[in-house]
């Protein structure tokens, strides 16, 4: 089955990663924004990268069949520079104009603080105007507090659950995050997120209903073909094609959808 890869960083990726992709069936890719390892020191460098996502990285999909699509954000580990933040929002809005950008993301907390906090509501802000969908990092510590401080600036803004992509869910998290209704992932990252192990346990108590996994691959010890081999320990495990389907193809899809720029088939959206 074609399988969306609903994010990864494929930046910090070799070529080679584009090819195994597609030899392992995935046909679309959705790359966020996130930090570069240090923190950038001018807004500029925000921009260029942005160009980056929505330029070459296109270009460098397409050579293997591959669509690629980006979300555009400040990431939560740089808000706290929050000068150069709101520099960097005040130029944002162009690039979430974009055919190829289908979210704004990702955003929300790195360690809870009120700056984060800002920063995040702006760009909730800009995303309803651009009538974008939102992809939401939860915090890598304190992660029960961190979705539970996320969902309540949500509700208090009165951002809809159905528009939400709540990223990185482990057992600390999911019951907020589906009893909030939101989508749900499910990263597979294996030292700072979830085992394929751990995920088959968390799918299989919680189902495939607004759920999708993810790689969230980068530099880091981390695996660009995490979501196909986590489709063979599903079906190892009973899962139906039809469930597997679901949360790697329909489910991504249905969800960056709701951006106008992006079709059932993968495709781009015609307008």
């Amino acid at each position: 089955m074609p399988i969306v890869e609903p994010h990864i960083h494929m930046v910090t990726r070799t070529t080679d990663d584009y090819e195994a992709l597609a030899a392992a069936g995935v046909t679309v890719v959705v790359e966020p924004a996130f930090w570069l390892g240090e923190p950038r020191k001018r807004a500029a460098t925000f921009l260029d990268y942005y160009d980056h996502l929505v330029g070459y990285e296109t270009e460098r999909a397409a050579a293997y069949g591959i669509e690629h699509y980006a979300t555009i954000s400040v990431n939560p580990r740089e808000a706290n520079q929050e000068a150069i933040a709101a520099e960097v929002l005040r130029e944002m809005p162009a690039w979430l104009k974009h055919a190829r950008v289908v979210a704004a993301g990702e955003i929300g907390f790195d360690l809870l603080t009120d700056a984060e906090e800002r920063i995040f509501r702006r760009q909730v802000d800009l995303a309803g105007e651009a009538g974008l969908p939102i992809l939401i990092h939860l915090p890598h510590r304190d992660k029960r507090r961190g979705a539970e401080r996320t969902i309540a600036v949500l509700e208090g803004m009165g951002w809809p659950p159905g528009r939400t992509l709540l990223d990185h869910n482990t057992e600390e998290t999911i019951d907020a995050a589906a009893g909030w209704g939101a989508w749900t992932g499910y990263t597979i990252y294996p030292v700072t997120k979830l085992t394929p192990e751990r995920a088959l346990g968390l799918l299989s108590r919680h189902g495939v209903e607004r759920a999708m996994i993810n790689s969230s691959a980068d530099w880091g010890v981390s695996d660009p073909l995490s979501v196909p081999k986590t489709i063979h320990l599903l079906r190892r495990n009973g899962f139906a094609e039809d469930a597997i389907e679901r949360l790697v193809w329909r489910n991504p899809l249905e969800f960056y959808g709701q951006s106008g720029r992006i079709g059932p088939d993968g495709k781009p959206a015609r307008r």
